[in-house]
């Protein structure tokens, strides 16, 4: 544990760098969300907005790490492979769950202060789920993709698996015709709609084990 406490540290360490960048950020969108007329779905927008841009963030920890080349290092010490990629992932989700947390710390207070209307504490989970689901799907591709390829050549390869994943969408979309088989479709969602809450925590869960385990490979067999 106290390895994987250090790796964590190090990225920690390696952002320190960028916290102007992140503080410009935040300032930016909580002006933002104050200048929309007094919306309360333009403050509750800032869970969403902060779980997926801390995620985001936490993955610039990467370039750093390719630039100094420090995986050559850092597996010259009593580290195992598993230790470097469990280390990224809780990184990673650590700090979309942060952006979650501060977001919505963010608009309970902006909210007591009165300057927008308090939303309910159900549209603020909705979105820092939503949020965290979102950014799941983003960074559980992404991750595999960076050390795979790296970090430039890894962003894209996501743009072309992200691209290719629309497309197909697109196609099943415009090519069913089956009323059926739509209605059945909205059957379901209607169903999942009532169990989100469970549901939409188990589905990140599993997107981010997936992802983890096809790393975990991919950088078994990586030589530096």
């Amino acid at each position: 544990m106290n390895i994987i406490k250090g790796l964590i540290i190090k990225d920690l360490l390696q952002l320190k760098n960028d916290k102007k960048t992140l503080l410009i950020f935040i300032v930016i969108f909580i002006f933002s969300s104050l200048s929309q007329n007094n919306s309360g779905n333009s403050l509750t927008m800032l869970s969403f907005i902060f779980t997926f841009g801390f995620g985001m963030f936490s993955i610039s920890s990467f370039n750093y790490d390719e630039a100094s080349k420090a995986d050559r290092y850092i597996l010259t010490l009593p580290v195992t492979r598993k230790d470097v990629v469990l280390a990224k992932y809780l990184f990673v989700v650590g700090s979309s769950l942060l952006g979650s947390v501060l977001g919505i710390f963010l608009v309970v207070v902006l909210a007591s202060m009165s300057l927008l209307e308090m939303p309910s504490i159900g549209e603020l989970l909705s979105l820092a789920l939503g949020g965290l689901f979102g950014v799941s799907l983003i960074l559980a591709i992404q991750i595999p993709c960076i050390f795979k390829w790296g970090a430039e050549k890894g962003r894209v390869q996501l743009f072309i698996v992200s691209a290719i994943m629309i497309l197909l969408c697109g196609i099943m979309l415009t090519a069913s015709k089956d009323m059926i088989f739509l209605n059945s479709f909205s059957n379901i969602v209607d169903i999942l709609n009532n169990f989100w809450f469970l549901i939409l925590p188990l589905c990140i869960a599993g997107i981010y084990l997936i992802s983890y385990k096809v790393s975990i490979k991919i950088y078994a067999q990586k030589e530096f």
